[in-house]
């Protein structure tokens, strides 16, 4: 009977063993690299593959999670290995998934695999997951492999006209260079812009462009200017046109050499396409004005105010004006006030305080709206003494010309919308000055003022004066109204050094307001501050209250959706920006 307990104990412990032995056999189910070893293994490799996806899915959900270099160092390296082989085609989309959802550049060796076009349905839509998992991890690793793809494809794109799909290989890869930045991709980028529309869509020219701002070198420069007027397209917030003026933006004062030359009617080349394209030089020369207020550097200033017509400008004196339309130049004032209200324009986003003798001397020029409005703003955005001393001329005696005007009612228009930017322009010590100018105003110009609301502005100068903490608090208080917001931002913005980012990003945050004026003066102070220095969470804050209001755009609200784009491509690139 004993005999029989010691044999039947010794079977227990030996299943026991069998059993455990066999369970290590199999593998920690949990570990990788258990299923890592059944890759290699045709049959059980469909299970592997399951379990790997189950595992990286946890893995996924925390960014923080050991594992992912765990999965670099154990995972990755066979997925390479066995990418290209014929019988594990059908679970390389599970491969580049599981690679993009753990963001590892190490895993650029298959994405480079991915990469080689073979025009095929499959092929196509891996090579667009290894992109989208290349931007994510971003893997620098890779450029000159999507490069070698990308001129393949622009000068045989065959590979890349699907129906439905074409041009998506390019757009992809040329949003992916811009992304990673890189250098070596210029020229192909640049080579792209110049294709045919017949075999290029209008999407690749965009990404192209975007990515040569996001890369910021100058050699595009010449061709962000051209692509304006070679290739058509409506018009609009992302139209080739508003991309290739961010661009220039983005690349920035490097761009002010051609810029100039293309505005002074020199740029032989661009008024020769211009002249095909049936585009009057003129357009070609206010776009560079424009552009040049977008890249926002002084070193533009003296060209624009000499470009800027001022025969029929003198300060408080009156000119003759059919002598000069009698000379033998032969003066067109109407056609100088539209070229006028351009320079006016970027001189006043350019900032530069050199500008505002030759402003304040046209204001006078013609009371029409067209320019004199665009003086107005230029003087508030640039602001300080010699600024406001001219706003304190035109609170006193400026006026539109009633033919110019809606009626004779709106003669003193001028003065209490132009308030809003006298206030603007008024350092802190000019609060009471300005309050004067408002007080000894004409009954009706006071009045407007009153529904404006405009005095609240004087209030925040008047409570803050030279305390940035309080000007910061009130800029960030969305209780308050927007324009005491917008005298918050300004000065804010004034006492901030170029290059403080953190006082970038406090101004980008305060963008969503009522107004789309002051959304456009935020977004510019916020890209201005931060200079030529890289704001990521400056360009997330715009793009956040972009995103929200996606599908409930209001079209007054263009202009701020404008500014606010270029900002971004500002904060954003890898060129040297504005000032």
């Amino acid at each position: 009977m004993r005999k029989f307990v010691i044999h039947s104990l010794f079977a227990a412990v030996l299943a026991v063993t069998v059993t455990t032995t066999a369970a290590c056999n199999q593998g920690d189910p949990n570990a990788l690299e258990t299923h890592v070893k059944k890759l290699d293994d045709a049959e059980a490799r469909a299970e592997a593959f399951k379990q790997l996806e189950r595992i990286v899915s946890g893995i996924a959900t925390d960014p923080e999670d050991t594992r992912r270099a765990e999965f670099a160092e154990k995972v990755l390296p066979k997925f390479e290995e066995l990418y290209s082989e014929d019988d594990v085609a059908p679970y390389r989309e599970q491969m580049l998934n599981m690679a993009m959802a753990m963001k590892r550049p190490e895993a650029v060796g298959m994405w480079k695999k991915a990469l080689e076009i073979d025009g095929s349905a499959e092929g196509h839509k891996q090579a667009l997951l290894a992109l989208q998992g290349i931007r994510e991890s971003k893997a620098e690793a890779a450029a000159e492999t999507i490069i070698a793809q990308f001129t393949k494809l622009t000068e045989s794109p065959s590979k890349d006209m699907s129906e439905g799909q074409e041009g998506a290989l390019r757009y992809e890869m040329a949003r992916t260079l811009g992304e990673l930045k890189a250098k070596a991709a210029v020229a192909p980028l640049i080579a792209a812009l110049g294709q045919s529309e017949e075999t290029q869509p209008k999407v690749v020219y965009k990404a192209a462009i975007d990515a040569l701002g996001q890369i910021g070198d100058p050699e595009a420069v010449s061709v962000l200017i051209s692509v304006q007027f070679s290739v058509a397209d409506s018009p609009g917030t992302q139209s080739i046109g508003e991309r290739a003026v961010r661009a220039l933006g983005a690349i920035g004062e490097p761009a002010v050499p051609k810029l100039v030359e293309t505005m002074e009617g020199k740029n032989t080349k661009v008024n020769e396409l211009a002249a095909e394209k049936n585009v009057p030089v003129q357009i070609v020369q206010q776009s560079a004005v424009r552009i040049l207020g977008v890249i926002g550097s002084s070193k533009a200033t003296e060209a624009i105010v000499a470009y800027m017509p001022q025969k029929d400008c003198a300060g408080d004196e009156p000119v003759d004006l059919a002598a000069l339309e009698e000379s033998e130049e032969g003066f067109d004032q109407s056609a100088a006030v539209g070229l006028r209200a351009f320079s006016a324009n970027s001189l006043g986003f350019i900032g530069d305080p050199a500008a505002v003798a030759a402003l304040c001397n046209c204001r006078n020029a013609t009371h029409n709206p067209g320019d004199l409005w665009e003086i107005i703003s230029a003087l508030g955005r640039i602001g300080g003494d010699e600024a406001f001393a001219c706003m304190e001329k035109i609170m006193a005696t400026g006026f539109y010309d009633p033919e110019e005007a809606v009626n004779s009612d709106f003669k003193y228009q001028v003065r209490w919308e132009g308030a809003r930017w006298m206030i603007l322009a008024a350092p802190p010590s000019k609060a009471a000055a300005a309050k004067a100018a408002i007080d000894t105003n004409e009954d009706n110009v006071k009045a407007e003022i009153e529904k404006l609301g405009w005095g609240v502005g004087i209030g925040v100068l008047e409570s803050c004066k030279e305390d940035v903490a309080c000007y910061e608090k009130i800029l960030l208080d969305s209780s308050k109204g927007w324009f005491e917001r917008e005298v918050a931002a300004f000065n804010f913005a004034r006492m901030s050094k170029p290059g403080d980012i953190e006082a970038a990003g406090k101004l980008a945050k305060a963008f969503k307001t009522r107004d789309p004026e002051a959304r456009i003066n935020i977004a510019w102070l916020s890209a201005r501050v931060a200079g030529g220095t890289p704001c990521q969470e400056c360009s997330d804050a715009l793009e956040a209250v972009m995103n929200a209001e996606e599908l409930t755009k209001d079209a007054n609200m263009q202009g701020a959706w404008l500014t606010a784009r270029q900002a971004m491509a500002k904060m954003t690139s890898g060129g040297s920006g504005g000032e």
